[in-house]
């Protein structure tokens, strides 16, 4: 996929709207309809551009995470594993090649904003930084040159 000039590869096929919606059941959430219809198609994708500068760093982009029970890289799963290291109200959906997290801050409001969270190495993994104020934004980053 070519998405905002940034080319996505993903070797998962499609994810069904109901595997979604569970997911945000289970949350008490619901995600962005933009992170929804790039999901659908794209989980597990990665760009050909990986590097964001969050709050003036350089990070490395590895992918979005799955919606497939027991892959390594499944939503679920992954926050299941990280909760305690996330502030209330953040969840995961992607990650760092370091295996930071990009989670939805929904703790201000419904449309949440896109927080990195340094889980690995970090002496204050509940801190975050703001990566974007929502999910569009966060996509149009990676067409950036850093």
């Amino acid at each position: 996929m070519v998405d905002n000039n940034n080319a996505w590869s993903t070797e998962y096929p499609p994810v069904g709207i109901h595997t979604v919606k569970t997911v945000e059941k289970t949350w008490g959430i619901q995600f962005p309809s933009e992170y929804i219809h790039f999901i659908e198609k794209y989980h597990g994708a990665e760009p050909a551009q990986r590097t964001l500068n969050i709050s003036g760093k350089k990070v490395i982009f590895s992918s979005f995470l799955t919606f497939i029970a027991f892959d390594e890289l499944d939503i679920l799963d992954v926050y299941n594993e990280q909760k305690n290291n996330l502030p209330p109200n953040h969840f995961p959906f992607a990650i760092d090649v370091e295996g930071n997290l990009f989670c939805f801050n929904y703790s201000h409001n419904s449309q949440p904003n896109i927080i990195y969270i340094e889980t690995i190495n970090s002496y204050n993994p509940l801190g975050g930084h703001l990566a974007a104020t929502d999910f569009t934004a966060f996509i149009q980053q990676f067409n950036q040159t850093i």
